[in-house]
């Protein structure tokens, strides 16, 4: 019995050091992409390779190879930035407002998922916060126009996946164990200002 649990579990190592793998070459794929779509031509020759590179032989390799979490974050935060650059590169360039829109969903979807994995995939939020922030002297001079609103309705959208992959699992997380009806005692975390199971993890844990 005790061998068969042994066996099970070199797999389950085994394939999530597959799958971390798999994820890590194709977020440097991704990235490789990424830079060939934002910079300026002349500089698409080296500089996305030059990063790929990097992004290789960086340190942080060892744990984008190790069953972890680590890789496919990375991959989604570089597959979400790479949909958010093509929702900005197709503007003004005659392709269709759906397609636009799709891909800031998209981004939105890839940023909430990658929050799911490591609560700090939050912050990737910013540029579409930022998105957002761009338009307000236009909303505060009632200058806009249909598109712009509805530029700005898509983002908010996007940025709503996000912030609901963040607050999600802290209800749910909060509801289970903090809750003071069952009896049982609650976790030290539930009594602070801002109850956060994340920082709680973070500092206990580790």
């Amino acid at each position: 019995m005790a061998g068969n649990t042994q066996a099970s579990l070199h797999y389950y190592v085994l394939a999530g050091i597959i799958l971390s793998s798999v994820c890590h070459l194709l977020s440097v794929l991704v990235l490789y992409r990424l830079l060939t779509l934002v910079l300026e031509p002349q500089r698409r020759q080296i500089i996305p390779f030059i990063a790929a590179v990097l992004h290789i032989l960086t340190p942080a390799s060892l744990f984008m190879c190790a069953p972890y979490a680590e890789a496919m974050f990375s991959l989604l935060n570089f597959v979400g930035m790479l949909f958010y650059a093509q929702s900005r590169a197709s503007v003004g360039t005659g392709m269709s407002s759906i397609q636009e829109d799709l891909q800031k969903l998209g981004s939105g979807l890839c940023f909430a998922a990658a929050t799911l994995m490591r609560s700090n995939g939050l912050l990737s939020g910013v540029i579409l916060l930022y998105d957002v922030a761009r338009y307000m002297p236009l909303v505060l001079s009632a200058q806009l126009s249909m598109r712009d609103l509805r530029r700005i309705t898509v983002t908010c959208v996007a940025g709503s996946l996000i912030a609901l992959a963040f607050v999600g699992p802290q209800v749910l997380a909060y509801a289970e164990f903090c809750d003071r009806e069952q009896g049982s005692g609650t976790r030290p975390w539930c009594d602070k200002s801002f109850p956060s199971i994340y920082s709680w993890v973070q500092s206990y844990y580790w």
